[in-house]
């Protein structure tokens, strides 16, 4: 993930599947956690978020890449 330069607010997300297909979505404001995301939600952000196992590494990527990005943001709480 990363944030957005071309829009004031937001960041952007790529998922690239085994084939190596990638796709790419904005967020204009993202929660820490996509955990409360179904799998029919994020194949509409990605569509190839095909499966469980898809869906559970970009959950726990999605996770990781916004702590490090509020991290380098110092918009962490202590």
């Amino acid at each position: 993930m990363w944030k957005a330069k071309s829009r004031d607010r937001g960041y952007f997300s790529e998922f690239t599947d085994g084939r190596g297909v990638s796709t790419q979505s904005w967020w204009s404001s993202p929660q820490m956690s996509s955990d409360y995301a179904g799998p029919e939600y994020l194949i509409n952000r990605h569509p190839n978020v095909r499966n469980a196992r898809h869906n559970s590494f970009f959950k726990e990527q999605y996770k990781l890449e916004m702590a490090r990005i509020k991290d380098e943001e110092g918009e962490t709480q202590p």
